[in-house]
Order: structure tokens, then C-alpha cells, then sequence
């Protein structure tokens, strides 16, 4: 899908278009919307980057209770 904003609504708000790409994914990301591989698509960022992006904007990652668990059970293997 391509999503197309007027350049002067961009620049009226002071941000270049990979900020304002970034901007939009922490706000879908935050309300629950996409996923962080999303966001990395969106951003053009590493999922590490796109944490630390997150982060930065005080934004906690999702880590839902059986991804705790299945993780648990890797370290318990010695996986």
C-alpha cells in the first residue's frame, strides 16, 4: 500500500519523511497495531534499532506472557 501525504503537511510539522515514518510506527506499535518486524519494515530499521527507537520514546515492548514462558523453557534446555 502506498500512503501518500502532501509534502507541505510533512514540512509544516517540521519532520523529514524517515522521521515521520518513525513517528507513525511507535504510535502503531504502542497502540498494539503492528509488530516490531512491521515496524522495522515501516522504518527501514533493524529490529535492533527499532527497539532502542522505541525505547528512546519510553515506548515498552510487548512480551506476552507465553513468549516468557517458551523462552524459559530454551534456557532451561540450554538452548
Amino acid at each position: 500500500m502506498q500512503l501518500t501525504i502532501p509534502d507541505e503537511v510533512v514540512a509544516a510539522q517540521g519532520l523529514s519523511e524517515p522521521e515521520l515514518l518513525r513517528a507513525l510506527a511507535i504510535a502503531l506499535y504502542r497502540d498494539g497495531r503492528i509488530t516490531i518486524g512491521h515496524g522495522c519494515r515501516m522504518t527501514g530499521l533493524s529490529e535492533i534499532e527499532f527497539q532502542r527507537l522505541l525505547a528512546d520514546a519510553d515506548v515498552d515492548l510487548h512480551y506476552p506472557p507465553e513468549s516468557l514462558d517458551a523462552d524459559l523453557e530454551l534456557l532451561r534446555r540450554g538452548l
